[in-house]
Parts: structure tokens; sequence; C-alpha cells
């Protein structure tokens, strides 16, 4: 990323013939901010001593849409304080951690409590959590990310099929390993193919790369779904007890009882149930909101800024899944 130190005479800077530095094409400052703003890095002008943010008309025209970069003020009498500001934004927006020259990695005893903490920061800042524990677009699939990367991801598995299994009255120890076993299998599928799509858009190879942050993005969006699961199950089963254990046993009995399994959860979820759906839909749009915001990553941690190679990848996985379930289902006809 480039920071961008603006002062009081930022803008009439003049060189030795007089003419100011902003309009030579070769001055250094103005080609540092041109690259940065051509490869789509993050720029983030610094104000300082008072200065405020150049308007547009007073910047060549390949620098004009430095004008609108999100600014960051220093003021000499709040020193410390915005330069905290500066620093809690440069973590939170892009995941740039606070680490000294004597900082340890976190011993292995203490990765259960440091798993929670870092569970809250995942729904919470979701981005700055990934980049920080993936690094950098070098160091992103390391082997010491890998071990975390699996921790978080076993935890959100577990937290959500806990809430559905209870619910649903289950066996707990049953339905806790086979739903990870599950959610593991499921999940290497789908890393699969988004590290492949990615690898056809950027023709790089990225497997660990993509993976480690999807661990995290699928673990997720898991945990969203089973949240909202739980929450239309316990609305349903107050209004109608035991209505699940029907479903399930109609289930098991064959393909011809399913119509009726799925009309009768259908109208128990539109009647008296309807408040519990609409808090769960609210769990379901969070989650698919948080997934978006959470797309961008790739993009950090493959080293690219560029938002149409996420986009393409995106499309390229949905069509790789779409035509694996078309393969799915033809086998199975």
């Amino acid at each position: 990323m480039v920071l961008a130190l603006v002062g009081p005479g930022w803008l009439r800077a003049a060189a030795s013939s007089g003419s100011r530095r902003l309009d030579d094409p070769h001055d250094f400052v103005r080609r540092e901010i041109e690259l940065a703003l051509a490869h789509g890095k993050p720029l983030i002008p610094v104000l300082l001593e008072g200065t405020r943010m150049p308007g547009p008309q007073n910047l060549p025209p390949s620098m004009q849409h430095f004008a609108r970069c999100q600014a960051v003020v220093l003021a000499n009498d709040r020193w410390n304080a915005d330069t905290a500001t500066l620093i809690d934004v440069l973590a939170l927006r892009y995941g740039l951690a606070r680490i000294g020259p004597h900082a340890q990695r976190t011993p292995w005893r203490r990765w259960p409590s440091s798993l929670v903490a870092d569970l809250g920061e995942l729904l919470a800042h979701l981005r700055a959590l990934i980049l920080r524990r993936m690094g950098n677009a070098t160091d992103a699939g390391s082997d010491l990310a890998l071990p975390r990367t699996l921790g978080m991801l076993l935890l959100c598995l577990m937290l959500g099929e806990l809430l559905l299994g209870l619910v649903l009255d289950r066996p707990l120890g049953r339905w806790l390993a086979a739903g990870i076993t599950l959610g593991l299998l499921v999940g290497a599928a789908l890393s699969s193919l988004l590290a492949l799509a990615w690898r056809l858009v950027r023709r790089a190879p990225g497997w660990r790369r993509v993976t480690a942050p999807f661990a995290y993005l699928y673990g997720g969006a898991s945990l969203y779904f089973c949240a909202g699961a739980f929450v239309i199950f316990i609305g349903t089963q107050v209004v109608q007890p035991d209505v699940f254990g029907w479903v399930l046993e109609q289930v098991q009995r064959g393909s011809e009882a399913l119509p009726a399994a799925g009309i009768l959860s259908a109208n128990v979820a539109r009647g008296p149930a309807l408040p519990a759906g609409i808090l769960a839909d609210a769990f379901w749009v969070a989650g698919v909101v948080w997934c978006v915001r959470a797309w961008a990553v790739f993009c950090i941690t493959l080293g690219t800024r560029r938002r149409l190679a996420a986009a393409a990848a995106f499309l390229l996985w949905v069509a790789l899944l779409a035509a694996l379930c078309a393969l799915a289902w033809c086998a199975a006809a």
C-alpha cells in the first residue's frame, strides 16, 4: 500500500526551473501515485499540519482520482491519537497487524482461547482477520497458517452442527461426527474447484492461497446458515412439536414421502412460525452480505487488486460447480 504524505507546500512544491513539481511527468512523487492508482493499490493520503485534501482541479489529469481517496489527518496537537487511528485503519481495512521486532507466535496451549477470539473477529472484521492470519501474497499459503485455519474451520462446523443437533434432538456424538465430516468433504470439493477457477483466470498456481482464505469464508458462511436454520427450527418446534421428527421419518421411507413432508414444513413455516422465518431470513441475508464482503480477500492474497478477475473467478467457479452437479445428477439417474 501507499501512504502519501501531503503537507502545506505539497501542491506548490517547485523544481529548480520554477515549474511545479506535480506538473513534471518524471517527478518521483507523481510517478509513485500514478503507479499506485494504475495498479489498484491501496492509497491513503495522510494530511499533515492542517493541510486540506487537494481538489481534482489542482492535480494533473493522471492524478485526479487521488482527490477521491479517503484521507487520514495527522495533527501536531493530536499526534499520538491520530497515529493510533491511522494504525487502526491499516489493521481493520487491510489486515496489517502491529507486530514488534520481538513478536512471538501464539503457543500451542493458547490456541483454543485464541480461536475463540478469532471467531468473534471473523464475524465482525473478517477481512482484517483473514489477511492477518494469512500474511501477504507471498506467505498466504504457508504451512504455519494452515493448522490455525483448519482449527477455525472445525470450530465453525462444530458450533453449527451443535446448534442443529440440539434443536433436532439427535444423538450429538454421531450427529457432530457425521456433520463435521460431511462439511469437510464439501469444503474440500468447493475449495478445489475455486482454486482451479482462479488458476484458469490468472494462470498461476495458488491452491494454498485460495484454500486457506476459503476455509475462513466457508466456516463463517456455514455458521450463518446454521444460525438461521436454528432460529426457524426453534420457531417451528414451538408451534408444532416433533414436526421435524416426523419429516425425517418420511424422508427415510423414500422419495414418495418427500412431497408431503415438504408441504407440511412449508405450511408450518409460513403460518404461526412466520416471525421465526423472518428472523432466519435476516441471518441468511447477513451471511450473504458477509460473504460478498469477504470475497475481496482473494484478490489480496493472490496479489491482484482487479475486481474483474475476482468476478470472473466467481462465475467460473459457479459454472464448474453447476457442471459437476449436472454430471452427478445424470450419473444418479
